[in-house]
């Protein structure tokens, strides 16, 4: 049985999920409001997923198809304003990509890291930097390296969610992972 509060929870869950797949609107009109926007609402949406009642597979069926949509957002800003940088962001989409395939086919996180989602910094970074690629990269690259690391081999989770894992260790990493890994016992 559903609670109130997982319901709440849901809600908001759903919310955040309408917003990243709309978020292309304000991505098209203000790539860095656009940016912010869906990175905001990717950070948060797991603690209401968790609270209310999705597994942390549930959870990363949707969340990672998510990211494949949002991704191809950040490259929409580039086609359309024509930026130098177009046919970049495009091999680094289909590069992130392979990551994503190879997720769903063997799920195991250690291709996001192989295949980092480089855009997902790069874009900020290029915007705020005037369009400088170097400066971009520069930051980009060594940041999104480090946030793949810490998230997919290290396997963090904010703090918030980290504490009602605890209490609900149906939900962990772990034992989605025992389930689904090959070679796991």
């Amino acid at each position: 049985m559903i609670t109130r509060t997982q319901k709440i929870h849901r809600f908001f869950y759903i919310l955040a999920c309408v917003v990243r797949v709309f978020s292309v609107i304000a991505i098209i009109k203000w790539p860095l409001a656009g940016w912010f926007i869906i990175f905001f609402v990717d950070t948060i949406d797991y603690y209401f997923a968790l609270r209310g009642g999705l597994t942390f597979a549930q959870y990363q069926l949707v969340d990672k198809s998510l990211d494949i949509l949002n991704r191809f957002y950040y490259v929409v800003p580039a086609i359309i304003f024509n930026w130098p940088v177009r046919d970049l962001f495009l091999l680094l989409f289909f590069h992130r990509l392979i990551g994503d395939v190879l997720y769903f086919k063997n799920k195991s996180e250690k291709y996001f890291f192989l295949f980092p989602n480089l855009l997902e910094f790069i874009l900020p970074a290029y915007i705020i930097f005037n369009h400088n690629l170097i400066f971009a990269l520069g930051l980009g690259v060594p940041l999104k390296l480090l946030h793949e690391y810490k998230l997919h081999i290290k396997n963090f989770i904010d703090p918030f969610s980290s504490g009602y894992i605890l209490k609900h260790p149906e939900h962990s990493r772990e034992t989605v992972n025992k389930k689904t890994e090959p070679g796991r016992q």
